[in-house]
């Protein structure tokens, strides 16, 4: 045994912790208002929104499509403040201008 590396054969694998769910994804429980303004500035420069929730139904998914090269998507948490997001999002797409025409 080593002093630095303590005694190996004794110590307990520590297991992975789980997030206990706090409250289930539901868009219905979501800001209309923060939703619409999302999808509205989005929009207005050429994008589009995909709303939806992961597999497991543990997060939302909110699909980006126009305002970077790729769509993407991303995934907020229950318990985190999605209208929130929604506005930073809307901030975004309006900072980004209007869409570039050939």
């Amino acid at each position: 045994m080593s002093l630095t590396n303590g005694n190996r054969e004794t110590k307990r694998a520590t297991k992975p912790t789980r997030l206990a769910k706090s409250e289930p994804a539901d868009w219905a429980s979501v800001d209309a208002d923060a939703i619409r303004n999302a999808i509205s500035a989005v929009g207005s420069i050429g994008g589009a929104l995909r709303f939806g929730y992961t597999r497991d139904g543990g997060c939302y998914a909110v699909g980006i499509y126009g305002l970077e090269t790729q769509p993407y998507t991303e995934y907020p948490r229950p318990g985190t403040d999605v209208a929130a997001f929604l506005s930073e999002l809307a901030e975004f797409a309006l900072h980004a201008g209007p869409p570039k025409r050939d």
